[in-house]
Formats: C-alpha cells, structure tokens, sequence
C-alpha cells in the first residue's frame, strides 16, 4: 500500500471516536517527540490520543538471519497524564511513551518505487519476504566457485596492502588473496579479485 492508504486508515480512526461522541482536544497538541503526526480527541471525561509514529528500524533476528523493520505505527491510546480535558492551558504534556494502548496497527516499508522512491507499506510477513527475495536476488549475481592463490600471489599483493590505512604492519601470513566470479546486473559474468587482510577485504576488477 501507499502512504495515502495509511493516512485513510489514521482518518477512519478519527471518525470512530467523532462518531463516538468526542471531540478534538486542541490544547494538548503542541509539541512534537518525534512522531509523524497526533490527534487529541476528549469526551470531557477523558483524552485519546490517535497517534501515528515511527518505528524504531531496529533490526529483528528472525531464523538465522536479520530483518530491518522500518516503516510507522498507528497507535489509539488513553492518556494516564495528570492533563484536563478542554483545558486553554497549553503547557500540558501528553506523553507518548505513557499511554495506555488501545489499539496498534503496524506498516512495515516493502519497496520503493524507483523512479521517485516513494515508500510502500505492508505486513511484517510482506517485509520479511521482501528483503528474503531482494538478498537472493543480490546473492544471485555471486557464483559460489573461486580460487584461491599461493604464497607468489600474496607477495605480490603485499605492498598493495601496506599502503592501505591501518595495514602497514601486515605480515604474509596474514594476507588471502583469491579470485571470484560475479554476474552482472546485464547477467553477463566478470571477475573479482580479492584480498583480505586481517579483518579488511579490498577488490580489485
């Protein structure tokens, strides 16, 4: 889904609690702690807040691999801050981190569209397929087989190395050097060269 379709789904949210009867707190909104967007709603009883936030983008250990889980949260909360509906006072804080959740609906990014790069939302099973398939399609263009090279080939990438930030006391021993076939994005196929010293790898075309 677009961005558009979340913002129908934050207003429908809005039009529950209307049509429940409340009406929009206006005091209480000013401010921001990083969210995307928020509206009080009050009764004259008590305040909800419809928030719409980011989520963290930490990333998620799923199996043996890790998933980024970017994109916005769509949270329905009761406020528990000592704050009184229809109140002028606008130095009243409403603490996101604070309320009590009714509801949460989550919209993981799955893609972008290339031409403008605008985002595209789904479910956290959409995300994760999304990244499975765009990590086999990278994995795709790397053929497995490679060849790896002796002591002369290692001498000879010595100096290359030592001239490389960090690596001027790197020893022979240190140093693998192989070859490596790739595919390219047109599929034909080209070679890699590759070094690796110490915790440092370095391709040379």
């Amino acid at each position: 889904m677009k961005f558009e379709s979340i913002n129908r789904r934050y207003t429908e949210v809005i039009a529950e609690w209307l049509a429940k009867g409340y009406m929009i707190n206006t005091a209480t909104m000013g401010g921001s702690q990083g969210e995307v967007s928020k509206i009080d709603l009050t009764d004259g009883k008590e305040i909800i807040r419809v928030l719409l936030g980011n989520l963290s983008g930490a990333s998620e250990k799923i199996g043996d691999r890790y998933y980024h889980m970017d994109g916005v949260e769509l949270i329905t909360g009761r406020v528990t801050d000592d704050v009184m509906p229809n109140s002028p006072n606008t130095w009243s804080n409403i603490w996101n981190n604070r309320l009590e959740v009714l509801s949460s609906e989550k919209f993981y990014e799955i893609g972008r569209t290339p031409c403008n790069g605008e985002k595209w939302y789904g479910t956290k099973d959409e995300a994760i397929a999304q990244q499975d398939k765009a990590s086999a399609r990278y994995n795709a263009r790397y053929i497995p087989e490679r060849k790896e090279f002796g002591a002369a080939a290692k001498s000879i990438a010595l100096p290359y190395v030592r001239r490389q930030p960090r690596c001027k006391t790197v020893r022979p021993s240190e140093i693998s050097v192989f070859k490596r076939h790739i595919k390219t994005r047109t599929g034909k196929q080209s070679v890699q060269f590759i070094i690796k010293a110490r915790e440092q790898s370095f391709i040379l075309h």
